[in-house]
Parts: C-alpha cells; sequence; structure tokens
C-alpha cells in the first residue's frame, strides 16, 4: 500500500496517464508490449501528452505532430533525457555519447565533431578526393570489361 501511494504521489507532479502498479508500472496493462492502437486509445483518454510508467520509470509520451513540436522547440531541455538503465549507469559513469545525457553529452559531442572535421570529414577537399577516385575505379572497371570481351572473341 505505501509502494502504491509513493507512486501515485511521484505521479503529481507529471503529465495524466493510467494508474501505474508498484513495481510493474503500466506493463501489464500494455501487455509488455507497445501498441500503436492502445497508444491512441491512452491519448483520447488523456491528452496527447501522457505518461507511462515502466517499472519506477516514468516516460512522458508526446503523440501527434503538435505534442513533438511543441516539446522539441518550446521545452528541449526536458524532452531530451534518454531513459537508461541502473546498470548502464553503473557500467558507463555517465560517460560515452551513447549513455550521456545533458551537458556531458553536449560537451563529447562538440568534442567528436570537431575530431572528425580536423581529420577531414565534412570538408570539401575529401568529397573531391573520393569522386576523383570514383572516377579511377571506373575507369579501371571499364577497361577489365574490354580486356574480357577481347579474350572471348579470340
Amino acid at each position: 500500500m505505501f509502494q502504491f501511494l509513493k507512486l501515485r504521489q511521484a505521479s503529481r507532479h507529471l503529465p495524466p496517464g493510467p494508474i501505474p502498479l508498484p513495481v510493474v508500472g503500466n506493463l501489464l496493462q500494455l501487455h509488455f508490449h507497445l501498441h500503436r492502437d492502445f497508444l491512441m486509445q491512452l491519448a483520447k483518454t488523456h491528452g496527447d501528452i501522457f505518461t507511462l510508467w515502466f517499472g519506477w520509470t516514468p516516460i512522458i509520451v508526446l503523440n501527434g505532430f503538435h505534442a513533438v513540436k511543441d516539446g522539441l522547440t518550446a521545452h528541449p531541455e526536458e524532452v531530451s533525457g534518454r531513459a537508461v538503465s541502473m546498470f548502464f549507469r553503473v557500467m558507463e559513469k555517465g560517460k560515452g555519447i551513447i549513455f550521456s545525457n545533458g551537458r556531458t553529452w553536449k560537451q563529447q559531442r562538440r568534442f567528436g565533431v570537431m575530431t572528425l572535421r580536423h581529420l577531414g570529414i565534412g570538408k570539401k577537399g575529401l568529397e573531391y578526393w573520393v569522386q576523383e577516385e570514383a572516377q579511377h575505379l571506373l575507369e579501371h572497371f571499364a577497361s577489365m570489361k574490354e580486356h574480357e570481351k577481347s579474350k572471348r572473341q579470340k
């Protein structure tokens, strides 16, 4: 009973949604699968922004173009987080591009992009060299094809 009340208290600060059960959240109602029809039914009942619980983790669902656009443009910091399990938090210690969030993710992404640009990715010079090499490769294939034709004719 205490766990149920604790879960209800935590859900007061979140968008509305179906009532979660302790430990499993809404997983039993979802039959452990995210079905589009069920999510659409929940959107009709609770609105385009609603909360589902996967165990003790709340998941905010944005349904429809306008809800997603509003979430990404008006509230980018609130919707940019990723649900990461305790296992990944312990293993990665909040580092890495895949499992990090917020400021750490921005710093690591900026470093990665700068490093790739320094190596030549995204520069027009690199594109020129790739096109030139592709042209040489095509010419080589054409000469091999003609060489094969001449062998067959003999």
